[in-house]
């Protein structure tokens, strides 16, 4: 499918729940008549549409227009809901036909009323009943000189009350820690560490001070500057005073740094809370902070993604795009293998791949267990520096699209075009970096697992297809 079809074909649900895509012929012979062969790009084409919708030409060539709008807008939403099972959707158990249901809710049969389109007030009128689809609302709210459709459809899917309901009840809360710590109130804190966390008294004292003080510079500069919808991670200076303030408050000095992890600390708390009254069961282990120090380096290279030094809560997002990813990349490249291998070797592959990952056993004695009569049959089953190429291939294709439209969140996306190579490299030196290391742990097998991401999200994988 072209990237034109995508304004005159709907994505909608059929009867069990799943995508389907419909060529609506209305949508399709006004796009090919009104939009210009010269203009180029789905900014200008968007820009285009919407000003048709809101102009002084027939009605229904206004609801056409729309509606090419809200055809591109279901295929965003499509590829929005895939993203998030790609990311999530193992470790919290959900599907993208779950969220589907959710979002997904646009037939194309709405009509425009008689009152003129506004750009921030659509009205439309479904068999005498008012209703309002998620692709309408989006539609609503969306200002083309302020970004692409594509990415302000992305941002408000991912802020949709139901979904966010939804994948609470599953375990994940997506909001950042500073929208967190932001619309937390102090008494509501002291009840959750009190009862919930059940901290002592003076923890609770230093934890409220720590967002009073969050809250006094936080709050003001966003209400200064106007700001509304996402929260932005906190700026050097806005840390340096919250640190200024908790010291006045606590008379005790603490480092920016220090305040950093502290916030992010207290949203982890209020983040489990919520999760847990979500009906959701908290991970035991936070996705945001993994047990290596293999992604610490990539905040370098994030600085540049914003005049507002929004790395931390970007390698926040990445940290858990990063892990989706590699559970991803294992899965396929062990399902690709198992297909290319022929009875009973898939079993032998399976099963010297997770004794050698996740025992720590050497070559000569996984041959002796599967029936191998010298090592080095097992390495040419196994071929490692082959499955570790094809996990690199597969992890930079999904970080590439997943890491680039978390840049939309903090990147105008007419600036995102010259961040490519910046953010290729970036991918490139963490992917590489994670198949050296494991390449060296497989070298002195001593705490291999324990010490290898890639070993420990390979054995978890293993375990789920119940290897002898």
């Amino acid at each position: 499918m072209s990237e034109q079809e995508w304004y005159w074909t709907l994505v909608r649900l059929d009867p069990a729940g799943r995508s389907r895509v419909e060529e609506l012929s209305a949508a399709r012979e006004f796009f090919q008549q009104q939009v210009s062969q010269t203009l180029e790009g789905d900014g200008a084409i968007q820009k285009h549409l919407f000003n048709l919708a809101r102009s002084e030409i027939e009605s229904s060539d206004r609801t056409l227009a729309a509606l090419c709008l809200r055809c591109f807008i279901s295929h965003q939403i499509e590829q929005v809901c895939i993203q998030l099972e790609t990311q999530f959707g193992n470790y919290y158990g959900f599907t993208r036909q779950e969220l589907f249901a959710l979002v997904l809710d646009d037939e194309g049969k709405a009509e425009l009323t008689a009152n003129s389109y506004q750009p921030t007030a659509i009205s439309y009128q479904l068999s005498a009943i008012s209703y309002q689809p998620t692709a309408i609302e989006i539609l609503q709210k969306f200002d083309p000189d302020r970004a692409g459709l594509a990415a302000w459809t992305t941002r408000l899917v991912k802020q949709h009350h139901e979904l966010n309901a939804f994948l609470l009840e599953q375990g994940l809360c997506m909001l950042s820690d500073w929208a967190i710590l932001n619309d937390t109130k102090p008494k509501k804190l002291e009840r959750v560490l009190t009862q919930f966390h059940q901290l002592t008294e003076q923890e609770v004292k230093q934890a409220i001070a720590l967002l009073e003080s969050y809250h006094a510079v936080y709050r003001r500069d966003r209400l200064l500057r106007g700001q509304k919808g996402a929260c932005s991670p906190p700026t050097l200076a806005q840390l340096q005073e919250i640190s200024d303030r908790f010291q006045q408050q606590t008379a005790r000095s603490v480092a920016i740094d220090a305040i950093l992890t502290r916030l992010t600390a207290l949203a982890a708390r209020l983040r489990q809370y919520r999760i847990s009254v979500g009906g959701g069961k908290p991970p035991s282990q936070s996705l945001d902070q993994p047990d290596t120090p293999l992604l610490d380096q990539l905040s370098q290279e994030s600085k540049d993604l914003g005049d507002d030094d929004p790395q931390i809560e970007f390698l926040q997002a990445y940290r858990h795009q990063f892990l989706g990813c590699l559970e991803n990349a294992l899965q396929q490249v062990v399902s690709d293998r198992l297909q290319i291998l022929k009875p009973p070797k898939q079993q032998s592959f399976l099963t010297a791949l997770k004794l050698f990952h996740c025992q720590k056993l050497a070559m000569s004695a996984i041959a002796q267990q599967i029936g191998f009569r010298a090592q080095y049959q097992v390495s040419r089953l196994l071929k490692l520096d082959e499955l570790r190429s094809d996990v690199r291939h597969w992890m930079l294709q999904c970080l590439r699209t997943a890491v680039k439209d978390t840049a939309l969140n903090y990147v105008e996306p007419d600036k995102l075009d010259t961040l490519d190579r910046q953010i290729a490299a970036a991918l490139e030196y963490q992917v590489d970096d994670l198949i050296q290391k494991d390449q060296a742990s497989s070298k002195t097998p001593k705490g291999y697992v324990s010490d290898n991401l890639f070993a420990q999200r390979l054995c978890q994988y293993l375990d789920t297809l119940s290897v002898a």
